[in-house]
């Protein structure tokens, strides 16, 4: 048996046995165009000299050996770097540095991700890498001794070690067909993914201009409702303000002209206390004292009336803000009350209900950049609402005891109210709160509440865009907030907040 061998040195010792398990006879004719590549990576070039020798006839499954040398740590690490499909790297621990070799491992596997490449550790200085620690420590698939290392044993090393490879690529490919299969697989559910999506898109373009549309009619519906309030205010302003001046001015010298007649016909009564037949018939027929006495009351009522009335068109006027088609400031309180006033036959007291309290709590508001009108008609359907409710929840009183009406005592002692409150929240904004104790609504109607031609009422006493057109009023007109908050049987509140001025020019028609 022939021994190639060196003495204390890191140098190979190989022996060929002829009774190696492995034949190289058989490899002779293995085909030289494709090939395993083998990186040596070690200092001493008789290492690699000694190596290449003992595997120059190795073959595997028709494939022969091609080495690259590195004699170094640094050159190991660029050719690895260069050539990914490295079989089997052969790396000596101690070469430009100690830990060069344990270096270069982790520099494949963690920096590169290289865990296809099957790394055989071979160190003529075991202590200085200790087995176990290395073996734990580092992604290395063997451990060599170089002093153990015969020629059938490196043979047998490279053989198990390119077999691990082939079985890892082949892993790697079952792998790779079951992507390609889970990525066709997913392509497919894409597709449907898409087709399901255009669907979807249409159906959401065709939701979209279905409340494109229904924005447009409620803004029509807005225009139209404005500009026949714009005339009935204007004909009232016509019609009624005017004559209601003109008599309300005349009375002041209508009640002068009275006063002088009565004194003259007092006086008459005095010059001659006893008048003729006919003159005390007619003073009978006239009952000429009641009509001394009542006189002077009739004109102090009919002062009293114009007076009523010429505050009814102001608080007209006040609320439609007819004349002004651009952002002022207003005064909130103002408009609020003069909505009390159009309401206020609404609120007194019936014959099936008592009357409905309002509840004021004003701040110290500044006036508010607005449009002055509309928030006016905020204020409106709003409080209108408000009333409904009530008296939905007073209508809930009389309930039915074996075919007999019953009254609910704690129906019957029920007080309606609506609650009213301002205030600055923060600077640049205040907010307005609107709260009734009535029927309330469900969370279902309250989430649907500002939606175009919602309505819980009956038919013919709402179309459903008070509260939608009051939102857009309010969002999008004012760039403010409207909320409400509502519990069933337990009432609702109305939160509006706004900001004290408009930064970008608003029309208000």
């Amino acid at each position: 048996m022939q021994e190639f061998a060196t003495n204390q040195s890191d140098e190979l010792v190989f022996a060929d046995e002829h009774d190696a398990m492995f034949s190289v006879e058989e490899t002779a004719s293995a085909s030289r165009k494709e090939s395993w590549k083998v990186l040596i990576a070690d200092d001493e070039v008789e290492v690699h000299q000694v190596t290449e020798l003992a595997l120059s006839d190795f073959a595997l499954e028709g494939k022969a050996l091609s080495f690259l040398h590195a004699y170094s740590g640094q050159e190991a690490k660029q050719l690895v770097q260069a050539n990914p499909d490295i079989a089997v790297m052969l790396l000596d621990v101690v070469m430009e540095a100690e830990d060069a070799g344990l270096q270069v491992v982790k520099y494949v596997r963690e920096e590169l991700g290289n865990q296809l490449i099957r790394i055989i550790l071979r160190t003529g200085q075991p202590g200085q890498a200790p087995e176990n620690l290395v073996v734990v420590n580092y992604g290395i698939d063997d451990y060599k001794t170089k002093t153990e290392l015969t020629s059938q044993r490196l043979f047998i090393a490279v053989v198990t070690a390119l077999r691990a490879f082939t079985t890892f690529m082949k892993a790697l490919e079952t792998s790779h067909n079951l992507e390609l299969e889970i990525i066709q697989h997913q392509e497919t559910e894409a597709a449907l993914c898409v087709s399901e999506a255009r669907e979807r898109e249409k159906a959401g373009q065709l939701e979209r201009s279905l409340h494109q549309l229904q924005h447009a009619q409620v803004q029509l519906v807005q225009s139209e409702k404005m500009a026949t309030l714009g005339q009935l205010v204007a004909g009232v302003a016509h019609e009624i303000n005017n004559p209601v001046n003109f008599i309300h001015g005349n009375l002041s010298h209508a009640n002068e002209y009275m006063e002088d007649l009565l004194a003259l016909l007092a006086l008459y009564q005095v010059e001659y206390p006893t008048p003729t037949a006919a003159v005390q018939a007619k003073a009978g027929e006239i009952e000429v004292e009641f009509l001394a006495e009542d006189l002077p009351k009739l004109l102090a009522s009919m002062r009293v009336g114009t007076e009523r009335i010429r505050e009814i068109v102001k608080s007209l006027r006040i609320f439609s803000r007819l004349d002004e088609a651009e952002l002022k400031a207003i005064d909130l309180h103002e408009g609020i009350d003069s909505t009390l006033l159009i309401l206020d036959n609404r609120l007194k007291a019936c014959a099936d209900r008592p009357a409905i309290a309002i509840v004021k709590n004003y701040g110290a508001l500044p006036k508010v950049e607005c449009c002055g009108g509309q928030l006016n008609q905020v204020f409106m359907n709003i409080l209108s609402n408000a009333i409904d409710a009530l008296e939905e929840r007073m209508g809930y009183g009389t309930k039915r005891l074996n075919g007999a009406a019953v009254v609910d005592d704690a129906i019957s002692s029920f007080v309606p109210a609506i609650h009213l409150s301002t205030q600055m929240i923060e600077p640049g904004w205040v907010t307005i709160q609107i709260s009734d104790n009535g029927s309330g609504m469900t969370e279902l109607v309250r989430q649907r509440l500002f939606e175009p031609f919602f309505t819980t009422k009956e038919s013919g006493r709402g179309t459903g865009l008070g509260m939608s057109i009051s939102h857009q009023i309010v969002t999008e007109k004012h760039k403010g907030s409207l909320q409400c908050v509502s519990t069933r049987g337990q009432g609702t509140e109305f939160v509006l907040k706004l900001p004290l001025q408009q930064h970008k020019a608003v029309e208000c028609g």
